[in-house]
Parts: structure tokens; sequence; C-alpha cells
């Protein structure tokens, strides 16, 4: 189980009631996923950082209600792409197969992923298709963070999911 944490314009958007009362703790290696929308010219994103991680990902904001499964698939092919084991990767997955959502909660991971944002307007000035989504997240996720000891979204990841961070 984990908990996606729209921004409050995008949780009155999805249309959702989250239920603040069931607070339980997720299940997932990477933690809450928080997510906001993103506008790079004509194209409408949405940017889901993992709060544990900061790992940064984007996907189309097309279909609002199926971005659980969207990012759910999203995150499987990142992970993929930076060379997580697939049992690790396969484990996450079956954890994020059960979702809630909830506020966001957290200003330090709002803050990164402003930062992230800047950096993905930069990098999709130059593709716009869902395989160029992975390599932009390829790309955030190698940027050194403050609030992960400017270490890289990657490298903390990749440890979380091996159960050594």
């Amino acid at each position: 189980m984990y908990t996606i944490r729209p921004t409050q314009p995008l949780l009155r958007r999805l249309g959702v009631r989250p239920n603040d009362a069931d607070e339980s703790a997720g299940t997932t290696a990477l933690g809450d996923w928080f997510v906001r929308r993103l506008n790079v010219g004509r194209q409408r994103l949405l940017l889901c950082t993992s709060s544990r991680s900061l790992l940064t990902i984007l996907i189309p904001a097309r279909d609002l209600p199926t971005v659980s499964d969207r990012l759910r698939s999203a995150v499987g092919d990142l992970l993929f792409a930076l060379g997580a084991p697939l049992d690790q990767v396969n484990r996450e997955l079956g954890e994020m197969q059960q979702y809630a959502f909830r506020p966001s909660n957290d200003r330090s991971v709002i803050g990164s992923m402003t930062d992230m944002a800047y950096m993905a307007e930069g990098y999709l000035q130059h593709g716009s298709s869902p395989e160029h989504f992975v390599v932009v997240g390829m790309r955030l996720a190698q940027t050194p963070c403050g609030p992960l000891a400017y270490d890289s979204p990657e490298r903390v990841a990749l440890a979380l999911l091996r159960g050594t961070a």
C-alpha cells in the first residue's frame, strides 16, 4: 500500500475525498508519492516525486482517474531503466497495487519538486514522447539533492529497494 499526495488544486480536480482518519503507514520502499501539475508549452504533465528518495517521474496529465495505475507503471519503467533488480522492482510494484489519496503534507518534498520541475522543463525542450519521459526521469535521478545530504535520488532509491538505506 502507498499514498498518493496531490497538491490541493490537483486533489480537487481529481474529485476524490481524502481519508485523513486512516493514516496507516505505507508498505512501499519508496514511500508516499507527491504529485503536482507541470505545464511545459502545450504539454500538460504530472510531476510525481517519492517522499523517501525524491525519485521523480513525469506522466501525461490526461485521464486523471487512472493516475494511480499510470504512476505505478512509470515507476516500474524508471526503476528498470535505473538498473534495479527485477525482483526488487516487482516487489515495489506489488506493494503499489493498493493506494489511498491524502493531501500533501511535506513542505521539503514540495520544495524539491519545484527544483525538479525547473530542471524537467529544460530537459523537455528536446522531446515529449513517453520514452523521453523515462530519459528525463533518469537525468533527474542523478541530481544531488540537499534533503538527501547531496546524494542522488537514484542511489537513495536503489538503496531503499535493497533495504540498505
